[in-house]
């Protein structure tokens, strides 16, 4: 048997929890220098949080109303929170990538010459990502809302959001987020904005494809999406009595169905064009 190389034992051995403990004792340290333009001489060790509550946190777009990071952090349950769950490490990992992408987005650390940042912080943005990678999570920017969320790794999910409007891009990304985990009435939103965007398509199909948007326009007419299926005219028992975590269960079927049904669209469209650049290239060819 060959014997394993030194980098293939360190991959076996990476280890999530102690891995968690390294991020947060990075995030902590005051890896940052800031140096008072109005006085060279006077400088002060900082940390992510420190130098985002003194610079950067009036200004930004996702604070919504909190005044400072300890307040955001109060919200979302920190005290509480072990790290032993993927939840609970999404909810960490996600803060710490908004702060440090708030900051290279407000502090280009190659043109602001009051920042320098130590090589805590280089190791602490390295070690997310490679966490990030190992739990098959990824990092979705929004730069006109300043923010950052952490979906798990859906080649679907993004092919979809690559060609849908903002809104909707985003409805579509958030949908795996794990703090929306049991969150019927939030996901419902989510699938009503895509079928809302992708209508059309939905109401006429693709020829040799029928059968699955037949079958999503079915789950979204019967199962309180499109209509209200709990109360009135258009009410189903079934639906009333379902458990909500099978309830849960189909609209995430729904959801797969219909990036499903635009990646269909999508590369019915590309298929067309290829083939009238190929009747250009041998036009004698059907």
């Amino acid at each position: 048997m060959a014997r394993k190389n030194i980098f293939e034992i360190l991959s076996k051995r990476y280890n999530i929890k102690e891995e968690i403990d390294k991020i947060i004792w990075l995030f902590k340290f005051k890896n940052i220098t800031f140096t008072n333009p109005l006085n060279f001489m006077r400088q002060e060790n900082l940390s992510i949080e420190e130098v985002v509550n003194k610079f950067l946190f009036v200004n930004w777009k996702q604070r919504n109303g909190c005044l400072n990071c300890e307040e955001i952090k109060d919200k979302l349950g920190f005290v509480k929170l072990t790290y032993k769950s993927l939840e609970e490490r999404i909810i960490l990992l996600e803060y710490i990538s908004n702060l440090i992408y708030l900051i290279q987005i407000k502090i280009n650390p190659q043109n602001n010459v009051n920042f320098q940042f130590g090589i805590e912080y280089k190791l602490l943005c390295q070690n997310i990502d490679l966490l990030l990678e190992h739990i098959n999570y990824e990092k979705c920017i929004f730069p006109r809302e300043e923010k950052i969320i952490l979906v798990p790794e859906n080649p679907a999910a993004m092919a979809v959001a690559e060609i849908s409007l903002q809104e909707t891009a985003m409805a579509i990304l958030k949908y795996h987020h794990a703090l929306l985990k049991g969150q019927l009435e939030e996901k419902r939103k989510i699938l009503y904005s895509i079928a809302h965007e992708y209508e059309a398509l939905l109401s006429k199909g693709i020829e040799g494809f029928s059968d699955y948007f037949d079958k999503a326009n079915n789950m979204l007419n019967n199962f309180d999406i499109r209509h209200n299926n709990k109360t009135g005219k258009k009410k189903k028992e079934f639906i009333i009595n379902m458990k909500p975590e099978e309830l849960e269960k189909w609209y995430d079927e729904l959801y797969q169905l219909l990036l499903f049904c635009v990646l269909i669209r999508d590369n019915k469209h590309r298929k067309d064009e290829i083939s009238k650049f190929l009747k250009q290239v041998n036009p004698e060819q059907k």
